[in-house]
């Protein structure tokens, strides 16, 4: 599959589902709502090939919510058969 156009559809599935269930759980009082910004997607040269996602956050969360949006996201490219390993990178960039 095209990265660029996978790029895409991770960002509207990001938007329209897991981003409004995440601020429906947030919404108690003061917390603020959540941003998810799918930055880019690398795909790893090495063998076995590991997804790269870059994810921006905003505000930055609990390690137990972003594990939530993880496994979302890894069954996300299940959806596409996309077996791979997925990893995913919060608020950082690439370096290659």
């Amino acid at each position: 599959m095209n990265i660029e156009r996978l790029h895409q559809y991770l960002q509207t599935y990001l938007n329209d589902v897991v981003t409004p269930s995440i601020n429906k759980k947030l919404v108690s009082g003061e917390d603020e709502p959540i941003t998810l910004t799918v930055y880019g997607l690398r795909r790893g040269s090495y063998q076995p090939p590991i997804f790269h996602v870059f994810i921006d956050m905003d505000p930055k969360l609990k390690k137990d919510i972003s594990k939530n949006i993880e496994n979302d996201i890894i069954s996300f490219f299940n959806i596409f058969s996309i077996t791979d390993k997925v990893k995913i990178h919060w608020n950082k960039r690439p370096a290659f």
